[in-house]
């Protein structure tokens, strides 16, 4: 009887050993199934495979993820070059020569138109044999040849500084500047910043556009609209130059701008959001979810940016789902699903050594 009890304790202790063991192994199992909820994969897109990641129902239910389908757009072409919002300073200290210089001519003028009468009366008097000296008669002369003289200079300085001006602002400008017109005072009143824009050497630009976008230092956007062409360049780039002006909102003299000039061929592409876009080395990278719960990560050139984001003609198509909301915590997802992946394979490979 004895012997049997103790048969029957050592049996239960085997079951409960047993049960033991069976739960262990799932506690120890659990956090590893959860971390494979996100598995990262490569997926072919174009000539290369691209970083993808796949998330399970519970996981994708439970990030706060957001997508939006991309619409097709049509954008031309641009140039990027490189603008300098001028100072007001120098078109200010223009217009008050100008000005002064009209005033001297305008005053030579009735000068001369006074003296010319004076003298053609004292020349009919003398001529009469009237009390009007020959001696008088060559005063006058002389005063009106003297005003004849200042009228004649004061024209001259009068066109000098509008030859000066069209020569170094073009004729546009400067008329505008000089006759002191609605650009000017909008000038004055800083709702318009006057901006030079520099082309880069070797890009050739048959007509230039109406308008620019200008991107100033703070990211913000612009629509600058044409002035004229400059009639010098900037020396530190050797192309072309055009001047343009913009609101003043966020542009101040002195500030050095981005400006975008659409020269090329209309082209078909779709712009992504701002909000969907991550960095990685250096580079932008937005994710695609190529099927539900599949995000393919797919680089961004930013050489086309817009104002809500980036145009982008190729790597992504209209009617593509792009994450707009959770794109930081796809990328933080992929790199931590990698380093997992990594270390269960070298885990993998110690016991088969010490096997």
């Amino acid at each position: 009887m004895k012997g049997k009890l103790i048969l029957i304790i050592g049996a239960a202790a085997s079951v409960l050993a047993i049960a033991t063991w069976g739960i262990a192994e799932k506690d120890e199992a659990g956090p590893h199934e959860v971390e494979k909820s996100a598995e990262p994969r490569t997926e072919a897109h174009g000539e290369a495979a691209v970083p993808a990641l796949a998330l399970d129902r519970q996981t994708l239910a439970l990030s706060g993820i957001v997508t939006t389908a991309l619409k097709p757009v049509s954008r031309r072409q641009e140039t990027q070059a490189f603008g300098t919002v001028l100072p007001l300073q120098d078109f200010i200290d223009l217009h008050n020569r100008y000005i002064d210089a009209k005033s001297q001519a305008e005053k030579a003028r009735a000068a001369l138109a006074a003296s010319s009468r004076e003298y053609e009366r004292l020349r009919a008097l003398n001529a009469d044999g009237r009390d009007v000296s020959d001696k008088a008669l060559q005063a006058a002369e002389a005063v009106w040849r003297s005003d004849e003289a200042a009228l004649r200079a004061s024209r001259a300085n009068l066109a000098a500084i509008e030859g000066n001006a069209a020569q170094q602002w073009g004729g546009v400008l400067a008329k505008a500047v000089l006759g002191g017109g609605a650009l000017f005072n909008q000038f004055l009143s800083q709702q318009r910043a006057l901006i030079q824009v520099n082309v880069p050497a070797g890009a050739t630009i048959l007509s230039p556009p109406q308008t620019v976008r200008v991107q100033g230092p703070d990211g913000s956007y612009a629509t600058g609209e044409l002035i004229s062409r400059a009639p010098r360049t900037d020396p530190r780039f050797q192309g072309t130059s055009l001047f343009y002006h913009a609101p003043a909102n966020a542009l101040l003299p002195g500030m050095t701008v981005s400006a975008y000039l659409p020269t090329g061929a209309l082209t078909q592409g779709v712009v992504i959001p701002a909000s969907a876009v991550v960095w990685w080395q250096g580079n932008a990278w937005a994710y695609v979810e190529t099927q539900p719960g599949r995000f393919a990560r797919r680089e961004l050139p930013t050489s086309n940016p817009v104002e809500d984001g980036w145009f982008a003609s190729k790597g992504f198509a209209a009617g593509e789902a792009v994450v707009v909301t959770g794109a930081q915590q796809l990328l933080s997802q992929e790199f931590r699903s990698q380093i997992q992946s990594g270390e269960e394979g070298e885990e993998g490979g110690e016991k088969g050594e010490r096997k």
